[in-house]
């Protein structure tokens, strides 16, 4: 199970270890999903099943998401796992991304996100109560992460933060470095690495855990904000392509995770 006691690498293969379990219950919960889905008169359209895996008892939600009718038999399918603390329900997502350590060579780290009950609340109340097709619809928490993930999650693109972005950057410290731009928005996060020492005794980063704290609606921002938001997201883009370009050129091209 999962335990807020494991370093972020733990997390990361204990969520990795009930993937298999989680893709053959979206196989069986497919035709369930189109049958139900065929039925709605009103899209975007979803359905959200949770599911405990017997052997870890880690807890998921499993859902189904069709933009409009024309998507009904391929929705958006995906997975999200609940933790819970102090603070209330968490939604955690996991995976792997491209990055590259300070004079390194480009790598694949593990990332744990967790999603906050207060991001989810801030998302609901600046951007779907905002939205015609969304604001008149009674959504619980299920809902929410559902509609967001299905909106946003491939399409987050990480910025580096500033005073011009965040005023109040001085009392979160290091660890809020970066924020993300997404489809609906900007997303104001905490990040903090796992760090390992290497044969040469060199530390090296083996994985990254980021909270996602609230959510901004960009209407509701600062043109100063909008504007640096802008230019960072610029140079994030343009070393992006400038660092996947480098890496397609090079003789090894293949990534791995590193133990």
């Amino acid at each position: 199970m999962l335990l807020p006691s494991m370093t972020y690498k733990e997390m990361y293969d204990c969520l990795a270890a009930d993937l298999e379990k989680i893709n053959i219950k979206k196989e069986y919960l497919l035709p369930r999903a189109v049958k139900e889905l065929k039925k709605e008169m009103r899209f975007p359209a979803w359905r959200c099943y949770e599911y405990t895996i017997p052997s870890t008892g880690n807890k998921y939600v499993i859902f189904f998401y069709a933009d409009n009718k024309f998507s009904i038999e391929n929705p958006k399918t995906d997975y999200f796992c609940l933790a819970y603390d102090d603070e209330g329900r968490n939604v955690i997502k996991w995976g792997a991304r491209c990055f590259v350590p300070d004079g390194g060579e480009m790598m694949l780290l593990r990332e744990i996100q967790l999603y906050t009950t207060h991001f989810f609340a801030r998302y609901k109340e600046r951007w779907l109560n905002k939205e015609p097709r969304y604001k008149d619809i009674s959504l619980n928490a299920n809902d929410i992460a559902c509609i967001y993930l299905s909106r946003n999650k491939d399409k987050a693109m990480p910025i580096e933060m500033n005073d011009e972005i965040n005023r109040r950057l001085d009392k979160y410290g290091e660890g809020a470095m970066y924020g993300y731009r997404v489809r609906d928005g900007f997303c104001f996060t905490l990040t903090d690495m796992q760090l390992v020492k290497s044969e040469d005794s060199k530390e090296r980063p083996i994985a990254q855990y980021v909270v996602y704290k609230t959510f901004m609606n960009e209407s509701d921002m600062a043109d100063t904000q909008l504007s640096a938001i802008d230019k960072e997201y610029y140079q994030s883009w343009l070393q992006y392509q400038r660092t996947m370009q480098e890496k397609l050129q090079s003789s090894n091209t293949t990534l791995i995770l590193e133990k």
